[in-house]
């Protein structure tokens, strides 16, 4: 145990020394994120000289949240942050994040910095090195994130809900040690980004939805995904369709992955969804079974510091025990951001099990992210 310890710490040390984010950045960074939901004025002097030699950011966030399990009608407090550190070379970019965490109902991916102990987890999220040799055709390595839709966009400070979609690594793994290629190519109207990656994943081992279980399961893995930025004649700010599959091998199964998902703006008027099934072919002999689920959210910009969120979730976590492992959530919800290193969110939900054969409940969750970018 002691000797697994030092692996893990020696590993997280090494990534940090080499941290980066990727070249692409605007579309998936917080910091980002934040300065595209406002307009701002275009800044032609040079920048000033940085008093850190890395670029340090990152968010504190404090969240009430409902427990999704699908016997337990109760709440859980969240108090975490999240440090992203990075430092572009030429080319190179080096990009890192760690995360805080004191919930650990669903602590599942990450790399443990320090061994974990009662209601607090220090871990290594994310951490690799980016190479660009062209907009269209850049390579990464390290510990990197599965790119579903959520898993890139999913920084508290940034979007517009409380808590994250039900399917949120309850079928895509979060993460994975491994290659990417990925690039952007656009076009006088339109254009394309892809991501083909492979490595070693990992995946929360959960289908018993009485299960307290949550042991992490490995397995070689191999993806790709393609997004159309679809020309819409200015009609739309963004129109945006993609497909993602992952194949995935474990020990004793084979796991084939599809995911869709939708980006749709329109001036104050954002829609997302995005869609995820897998198909599990075991090596025993046993039948197959699947997981899938959805997420539809809408929102609206009632004023440049309000917005207005409704989001519709369904979620089967194992096929295999469809009577009791579906779950959908409906939510209602607002962000205030009174400056825009702060936001402020409240969110009315109502769970369905079992569609419809259990009692419906209900629930309402809240959070405070503070968003920090040293000079």
């Amino acid at each position: 145990m002691i000797v697994r310890y030092l692996q893990i710490a020696s590993f997280s040390l090494c990534l940090d020394l080499c941290t980066t984010g990727r070249l692409r950045a605007q579309d998936t960074s917080p910091v980002a994120s934040f300065a595209a939901s406002e307009p701002i004025e275009a800044d032609v002097a040079d920048p000033p000289p940085r008093k850190f030699l890395l670029d340090v950011a990152g968010y504190l966030s404090f969240r009430t949240l409902n427990d999704d399990s699908f016997y337990k009608h109760e709440y859980y407090r969240e108090y975490a942050g999240s440090l992203f550190l990075s430092k572009k070379a030429g080319r190179w970019l080096f990009h890192s994040e760690f995360n805080a965490n004191s919930a650990l109902e669903f602590d599942t991916d990450g790399i443990h910095i320090v061994p974990r102990i009662s209601h607090l987890s220090v871990k290594l999220q994310n951490a690799f090195v980016n190479y660009n040799w062209q907009d269209w055709l850049q390579v990464e390595a390290g510990y990197l994130l599965v790119p579903t839709y959520w898993r890139t966009h999913r920084y508290q400070s940034t979007n517009l809900t409380v808590d994250e979609p039900l399917i949120d690594q309850n079928i895509f793994p979060a993460v994975f040690k491994g290659v990417m290629l990925h690039g952007d190519k656009y076009f006088e109207h339109g254009g394309l980004s892809y991501q083909i990656y492979g490595g070693l994943s990992q995946e929360p081992e959960v289908f018993d939805p009485e299960s307290t279980n949550t042991e992490v399961d490995t397995s070689w893995a191999v993806g790709g995904k393609l997004v159309a930025h679809v020309p819409s004649r200015h009609f739309l700010n963004a129109f945006d369709i993609g497909y993602h599959r992952l194949a995935q091998r474990f020990s004793d199964r084979d796991e084939i992955l599809d995911g869709a998902e939708l980006s749709i703006e329109k001036d104050r008027i954002r829609f997302l969804g995005e869609f995820a099934h897998m198909s599990a072919i075991p090596s025993n002999g046993r039948a197959r079974f699947f997981r899938q689920g959805y997420y539809l959210q809408t929102s609206y910009r009632i004023a440049r510091q309000v917005f207005a969120v409704a989001q519709y979730d369904w979620l089967n976590s194992d096929s295999r025990t469809a009577n009791r492992s579906g779950l959908g959530r409906q939510s209602l919800g607002a962000t205030y951001r009174p400056q825009p290193s702060l936001s402020l969110k409240v969110e009315l939900d109502r769970y369905q099990a079992e569609r419809g054969r259990q009692p419906a409940y209900y629930g309402i969750t809240v959070g405070a992210v503070y968003f920090f970018h040293l000079p």
